[in-house]
């Protein structure tokens, strides 16, 4: 999505000529609906004639121009396929992605999404990308895993194409890592549905105020230590189910009524593939340690980091 405080000169004043692109593009992208479908074909005709009745995708919020364009492209689609009704404002703004509040359809089940719109070209200014990328499957714009020489050349040399792999490749790990933890039990947001530049998941908060981050939350010495377990159990679970989140703090961990969600995955790694994960895992207990400590809760970040290892990595291989 773009940041509403960056130069738009980079993209030129021909709005017409960018939206004919945006239109073709998600036309060749398949969606990505596979926790929605049995809900959808049940309610498929309630569906079709609450979209008749509501007409054309009119969002309450549409921000600025530029902004409102990327919102009619992307979040048009969902309004489209009968998954949310409204984007009612927005949560978060990014270097790489903006959240928005939706209103869900009814035939959802839950009142309210959030939908994660990255920002277009944001991996010219992701820095270490590669760290992360090793043992990835890469994806197409078709959503479907792409091999071959050329495709690693052209994301190695950052070509228009490599950098569009490099793109959806990035949604791609960032919805499927959701889908499997949250299918394991971890304290994630459940994921929706995803398109080519947007990911659809469980909103966090009401409707007047959106969940705030841990790293803004005031508390109480008691309630820290229990977050800490909280958090560390996760951890765990997630490097059980072959995945580090690799960019771990305060800052992505939800706080809401006690309890918490871990967001921003879109640069997990597998443990058993990428040579980094260790060094990765200790990062991210190691934020959280330090976060805690202000709290008293006293922890040896060293030491948990290379016993998790020990027993889920070591001993599985």
């Amino acid at each position: 999505m773009f940041d509403m405080n960056m130069d738009y000169d980079e993209y030129g004043d021909d709005s017409e000529r960018e939206e004919r692109r945006l239109q073709r593009k998600s036309k060749r992208f398949k969606h990505s609906y596979p926790e929605l479908a049995p809900t959808l074909a049940e309610q498929a005709a309630a569906s079709d004639v609450a979209a008749r009745k509501s007409g054309e995708f009119k969002p309450s919020f549409t921000g600025s121009k530029h902004e409102r364009q990327w919102i009619m492209e992307y979040l048009g689609l969902f309004y489209e396929d009968h998954v949310i009704t409204d984007v009612l404002r927005q949560v978060k703004g990014g270097k790489e992605a903006t959240v928005y509040c939706c209103r869900a359809h009814p035939a959802i089940g839950v009142d309210l999404i959030a939908a994660k719109v990255y920002r277009p070209r944001m991996f010219r200014q992701l820095r270490n990308d590669a760290v992360y990328r090793q043992g990835w499957e890469t994806i197409g714009e078709e959503g479907k895993e792409v091999r071959g020489r050329r495709e690693k050349l052209a994301m190695q040399k950052k070509s228009s194409f490599g950098q569009t792999l490099r793109h959806t490749t990035w949604l791609a790990n960032e919805f499927e890592t959701l889908r499997r933890l949250y299918a394991a039990g971890a304290d994630v947001p459940q994921p929706f549905a995803r398109s080519e530049n947007a990911i659809l998941m469980e909103y966090v908060g009401d409707e007047t105020f959106p969940a705030p981050a841990l790293a803004a939350v005031r508390l109480e010495a008691r309630e820290a230590q229990l977050l800490w377990k909280r958090l560390m159990d996760n951890v765990e679970l997630m490097l059980a189910q072959g995945c580090v989140h690799g960019d771990l703090s305060a800052y992505n961990v939800l706080y809401w009524n006690g309890e918490v969600k871990i967001i921003d995955l879109p640069q997990t790694v597998d443990p058993y593939v990428n040579p980094q994960a260790f060094v990765l895992l200790g990062r991210d207990i190691g934020r959280l340690s330090q976060y805690l400590d202000r709290y008293g809760v006293r922890s040896n970040p060293g030491q948990i980091t290379r016993e998790l290892w020990e027993r889920h990595v070591l001993h599985s291989t």
